[in-house]
């Protein structure tokens, strides 16, 4: 009797054990489960959506200010009016020139609101070529505005093509934020300054500046992220972006969107916009680095 009490107490123990292993596994796999958990709210907080949100909430703006100026200059070109088709042009230009910023994230409509003739196989006589350049060489160069109209409507349903894309907030991330910043700062001292923006308007100085305050504005959601993790670098920032408004400040007049003929820079003052913009896209990648945003 004593034996067989000796072996249920002994299986008792054993039960126990087994039972207490059971729960530790169990406390473990649910504080696994509470770390994990944590982990995933970490990395959804760390993709800086409502930073990119607070940016396209801007470029939705521009789009709707852009659709009323496409349609004036539709007007003016089938006006007949040369110089109202050229005021009309120029008055249209600076909202997407800072839209396109983004401009990796709608190709398409990109493409076609603001390629160039090279960005095709036949250049000028391409007939993917129109949009904003096709207009611009019809109404300056050629003076055609009738053989413009076309196209005019074309713009417009581009348009309204690149709103449906802005409107999808699953188009952006800040990846491509800051590659698009970075981008488009880079190619106003490596390619545009080179005048080949605005061929027949003369109008680069306009692009430039408003290249500048769309990069501004899809940076400044994250300027005070920036500053909390390095002050100095955010202030290279600003003080990089200031210079480059400075460096074409003296080719504009309050009150006008036009500015000054391209042609009438020289080549010192072309340096020194050179010069600032470089600088700028220093200090946003910087910036870029400095929030783990990968390159």
């Amino acid at each position: 009797m004593k034996t067989i009490l000796r072996l249920f107490g002994l299986g008792l123990a054993a039960l126990c054990l087994v039972f207490l292993t059971n729960c530790a596994q169990s406390s473990d796999v649910a504080s696994n489960t509470g770390e994990n958990s944590a982990i995933n709210i970490a990395a959804d907080t760390s993709n800086y959506a409502e930073q990119v949100q607070a940016g396209i909430q801007y470029f939705q703006k521009q789009a709707q200010e852009q659709l009323p100026l496409a349609e004036k200059l539709l007007e003016a070109l089938k006006s007949g009016d040369v110089a109202a088709a050229k005021t009309a042009y120029v008055n249209s230009r600076p909202p997407y020139e800072q839209i396109e910023v983004l401009a990796g994230n709608f190709e398409q409509e990109d493409t076609d609101i603001d390629a160039r003739p090279y960005a095709f196989e036949l250049g000028a006589q391409d007939e993917a070529f129109k949009g904003f350049h096709r207009i611009e060489a019809l109404v300056y160069r050629e003076g055609d505005l009738k053989a413009a109209v076309p196209y005019g409507e074309g713009l417009i349903a581009s348009i309204n093509s690149l709103i449906d894309k802005l409107n999808d907030p699953s188009n952006f991330n800040a990846k491509d934020h800051f590659g698009g910043m970075i981008a488009v700062a880079t190619e106003v001292p490596a390619k545009k300054i080179s005048s080949e923006e605005e061929t027949w308007s003369d109008q680069s100085l306009l692009i430039f500046k408003n290249n500048w305050i769309g990069i501004n504005s899809q940076y400044e959601p994250f300027a005070a992220l920036v500053k909390e993790k390095d002050a100095g670098i955010a202030q290279e920032v600003e003080s990089a972006y200031q210079a480059c408004l400075k460096s074409v400040e003296p080719f504009f007049t309050e009150g006008q969107v036009a500015a000054k003929a391209y042609s009438s820079v020289n080549a010192k003052q072309r340096d020194a916009i050179v010069d600032a913009a470089y600088k700028y896209v220093d200090a946003l990648t910087k910036a870029r680095n400095s929030l783990g945003i990968e390159a």
